[in-house]
């Protein structure tokens, strides 16, 4: 079931309690305003169908109004139980509002440009904490001076990276495999760093074709990543599973990984091991089966132009050998896959083979 997390204002609060710029506005008279936050698209919308750890929750909220010219006026922070907010003689004239959730204190910022140029990392986000959301107002948010018309502002927060969940693995090999073993799971040509604007295309790539930080060019199968060790960002891009699935039979998972956007397509990947150009993300399942696990193969997954706040779970059917490198294609008929795309918000489903 999807959830909403809605923080509406309705509480008072004097301007001697807020972080608030004496900065001038034409009107000089004041009125109420009323922040109401969601991670839907609207406060009624439902948000998360499957939260898995903490990455539907929300800690707290930093609120900034900037002025036309992108100077802040106002700063607000609302904590993660809070459900209403108001804010009370706020002065008359028009705000871009910006939201920023579960970061750090931002204190600083002075001008919409100073928060919007500001970095972040895929490693500020903590599975065990909170996930970086970011949302702002639709357009600008004109305050009156009359008392009996206060105005009320939607801010639709959302997360910075996309998720990629394996939900199950079914083993069709032929029966005389036996069982198939889970070894590990990954995520590969992701990308962990950032603005806070979310303007321009996220950089430095994670993961990058399966291999250790700086081997994407080699075809030493050493370079290969095959423990949370290799790994860069682990605690949201690797998994060890070591877990059985049986002769004809399936296995539910529920196994997340999360990156910043990726916004290659396949017609521009490069799905050919080593390499040094483009290459769409790849959820990457690391098999062994056979006598004493001999069989041992990679079956990569690939989502192009992975999007932020989009959820993509991923099942697996497995029917034959997959492929000795994490960053290169699985033989027709070998892999079947089932993914089904959730935006957090609303859904959509495609299958294909890989």
């Amino acid at each position: 079931m999807k959830r909403t997390i809605l923080f509406a204002a309705l509480g008072l609060m004097s301007l001697a309690a807020c972080n608030t710029l004496d900065t001038p506005v034409a009107d000089t008279g004041e009125g109420t305003l009323i922040l109401s936050f969601t991670t839907g698209s609207s406060p009624a919308t439902k948000a998360d169908t499957n939260p898995s750890g903490k990455d539907a929750t929300v800690h707290d909220i930093q609120a900034f109004l900037f002025l036309p010219d992108g100077s802040l006026y106002r700063r607000e922070t609302l904590s993660g139980t809070e459900m209403t907010k108001s804010l009370d003689r706020v002065k008359a004239g028009s705000y871009d509002i910006v939201a920023v959730a579960n970061a750090p204190e931002m204190t600083s910022v002075q001008k919409k440009t100073d928060l919007e140029q500001m970095r972040l990392a895929l490693s500020d986000n903590d599975p065990e904490k909170g996930f970086l959301m970011y949302g702002r107002s639709d357009g600008t948010v004109t305050v009156t001076s009359e008392s009996a018309s206060p105005v009320r502002a939607v801010i639709a927060v959302k997360r910075y990276v996309g998720r990629v969940r394996l939900t199950s693995v079914q083993n069709n090999l032929p029966a005389v495999y036996g069982a198939l073993k889970v070894d590990f799971v990954f995520l590969e040509n992701g990308f962990g760093n950032w603005n806070y604007g979310a303007a321009g295309d996220p950089s430095t790539p994670v993961n990058y074709a399966g291999r250790k930080p700086g081997r994407n060019t080699s075809a030493d199968e050493n370079d290969f990543i095959k423990t949370a060790s290799d790994a860069e960002c682990a605690a949201l891009t690797f998994s060890t599973v070591n877990s059985p699935v049986a002769s004809g039979g399936s296995e539910s998972f529920d196994k997340p990984f999360y990156t910043l956007p990726n916004k290659v397509t396949a017609a521009d990947d490069h799905f050919d091991g080593a390499t040094s150009g483009d290459a769409c993300v790849r959820l990457v399942l690391r098999a062994s089966y056979g006598e004493g696990g001999s069989q041992q193969w990679y079956y990569p997954v690939t989502i192009p132009n992975l999007e932020r706040n989009k959820s993509y779970d991923v099942s697996f059917i497995i029917s034959g050998p997959g492929v000795k490198d994490p960053n290169q294609r699985v033989s027709s008929g070998n892999l079947d896959v089932v993914i089904s795309v959730d935006p957090w918000v609303s859904g959509g489903e495609y299958e294909g083979k890989f």
